[in-house]
Protein backbone atom coordinates (compact mmCIF):
# COMPACT_ATOMS: atom_id res chain seq x y z
CA UNK A 1 0.00 0.00 0.00
CA UNK A 2 1.42 3.10 -1.14
CA UNK A 3 0.82 6.81 0.52
CA UNK A 4 -3.10 7.85 0.03
CA UNK A 5 -4.16 4.49 0.26
CA UNK A 6 -6.97 3.01 2.02
CA UNK A 7 -7.94 0.55 4.21
CA UNK A 8 -11.75 -0.41 5.22
CA UNK A 9 -11.76 -2.75 8.18
CA UNK A 10 -15.04 -4.34 9.29
CA UNK A 11 -15.74 -5.13 12.88
CA UNK A 12 -18.97 -6.78 13.90
CA UNK A 13 -21.69 -5.25 15.88
CA UNK A 14 -22.38 -6.31 18.96
CA UNK A 15 -25.99 -5.77 19.85
CA UNK A 16 -26.69 -7.83 22.89
CA UNK A 17 -23.80 -6.19 24.83
CA UNK A 18 -25.19 -4.79 28.50
CA UNK A 19 -23.60 -1.92 30.47
CA UNK A 20 -25.44 -1.76 34.07
CA UNK A 21 -24.57 1.56 35.17
CA UNK A 22 -25.95 2.77 38.76
CA UNK A 23 -27.88 5.94 37.77
CA UNK A 24 -28.34 8.67 39.93
CA UNK A 25 -32.21 9.27 41.43
CA UNK A 26 -33.92 12.09 42.68
CA UNK A 27 -37.02 11.76 45.05
CA UNK A 28 -39.31 14.82 45.98
CA UNK A 29 -40.34 15.03 49.97
CA UNK A 30 -42.42 17.77 51.83
CA UNK A 31 -40.34 20.95 51.39
CA UNK A 32 -36.95 19.29 49.66
CA UNK A 33 -35.61 16.76 47.06
CA UNK A 34 -32.96 13.83 47.91
CA UNK A 35 -30.34 13.52 45.21
CA UNK A 36 -28.63 10.18 45.08
CA UNK A 37 -25.75 8.96 43.83
CA UNK A 38 -24.64 5.26 44.37
CA UNK A 39 -21.40 5.35 41.85
CA UNK A 40 -18.16 6.65 42.94
CA UNK A 41 -18.06 9.50 40.25
CA UNK A 42 -19.62 12.51 41.16
CA UNK A 43 -22.63 13.85 39.30
CA UNK A 44 -23.52 17.43 38.56
CA UNK A 45 -27.41 18.17 39.08
CA UNK A 46 -29.49 21.55 37.79
CA UNK A 47 -32.18 22.20 39.52
CA UNK A 48 -34.68 24.86 37.14
CA UNK A 49 -38.01 26.14 38.41
CA UNK A 50 -41.28 24.73 36.17
CA UNK A 51 -41.00 28.44 34.57
CA UNK A 52 -37.48 27.81 33.14
CA UNK A 53 -35.36 29.76 35.80
CA UNK A 54 -32.32 28.23 37.07
CA UNK A 55 -32.45 27.69 40.84
CA UNK A 56 -29.22 25.58 41.71
CA UNK A 57 -26.22 23.85 39.93
CA UNK A 58 -24.84 21.01 42.40
CA UNK A 59 -21.94 18.31 42.29
CA UNK A 60 -22.95 15.09 44.71
CA UNK A 61 -20.73 12.62 45.33
CA UNK A 62 -21.74 9.09 46.58
CA UNK A 63 -23.76 9.25 48.65
CA UNK A 64 -27.23 11.61 49.36
CA UNK A 65 -27.80 15.22 49.13
CA UNK A 66 -31.14 16.56 50.65
CA UNK A 67 -32.11 19.98 49.17
CA UNK A 68 -34.99 22.41 51.08
CA UNK A 69 -37.23 23.76 48.57
CA UNK A 70 -40.43 25.80 48.61
CA UNK A 71 -43.38 23.87 47.09
CA UNK A 72 -43.67 23.73 43.45
CA UNK A 73 -42.78 21.80 39.91
CA UNK A 74 -39.49 21.91 39.54
CA UNK A 75 -37.20 20.09 36.53
CA UNK A 76 -33.66 18.22 37.53
CA UNK A 77 -31.37 17.60 35.37
CA UNK A 78 -27.79 15.06 35.26
CA UNK A 79 -25.82 13.60 32.01
CA UNK A 80 -28.18 10.37 32.96
CA UNK A 81 -31.99 11.82 32.83
CA UNK A 82 -34.17 14.88 33.21
CA UNK A 83 -37.23 14.41 35.66
CA UNK A 84 -39.79 16.86 36.78
CA UNK A 85 -40.85 16.24 40.45
CA UNK A 86 -43.26 18.18 42.87
CA UNK A 87 -42.29 19.35 45.95
CA UNK A 88 -45.18 19.57 48.03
Amino acid sequence: MGLGSSVAYAFPAHNDISVNVAQPSVKASTGAITLTVSSDNAVQFQIYSITGQAIKSITVGQGSTTIELPRGYYIVKCSYWSKTVVVK
